[in-house]
């Protein structure tokens, strides 16, 4: 996905002032540039345990972008987040709610968890092992703490087999 479709499907979800950010299971970093795009000013951290095509990225000098090696199903030391992105990274992990109870507490209260995956109930492995169409999010949200999710997009594959969608919802602890 290029950076401006990435940008297009998370727009409504960025609070557009400054935030502090974690685009968790970062990857190439598509989803992490779409952050720095949208936010005037704030910090964005880009989680991935193989972070080496993070560090290709250009620097942002309103909203820096701070590469943390790490691991998002292990305990993570980050600042209070305005925001968690986890973008077509949720579909690895087996038990996607057991995970968000310790990864919501790193919000602030009332922050946007911003969540895009595919839509599809077919497992692909290894690419989607576990995948989260959105009906179910929807009950893990539910499960977790966080406000009933609202779709804000979706996009086509560029596999062609399946849409992604983006959504968003807020923790309330």
């Amino acid at each position: 996905m290029d950076i401006q479709v990435a940008v297009e499907l998370i727009k409504d979800a960025v609070v557009r002032e400054e935030a502090i950010w974690a685009d968790l299971g970062a990857g190439t970093g598509t989803f992490t540039q779409a952050l720095q795009y949208l936010l005037p000013k704030g910090k964005v951290y880009a989680v991935d345990k193989s972070p080496h095509a993070l560090w290709r990225l250009p620097t942002h000098e309103a909203v820096p972008m701070e590469i943390v090696d790490a691991d998002f199903t292990k305990p993570l030391t980050l600042p209070p987040l305005d925001g968690i992105l986890m973008a077509n990274a949720l579909h690895y992990v087996d038990q996607p709610a057991d995970l968000l109870k310790k990864l919501l507490p790193l919000l602030k209260p009332g922050g946007t968890f911003l969540l895009v995956e595919y839509e599809t109930k077919q497992p692909r492995p290894p690419w989607i092992p576990y995948p989260i169409p959105f009906d179910q999010f929807f009950a893990i949200a539910a499960d977790v703490g966080l406000t009933p999710p609202k779709s804000i997009g979706r996009v086509p594959s560029m596999y062609g087999h399946d849409h992604i969608y983006a959504s968003m919802s807020q923790w309330i602890p």
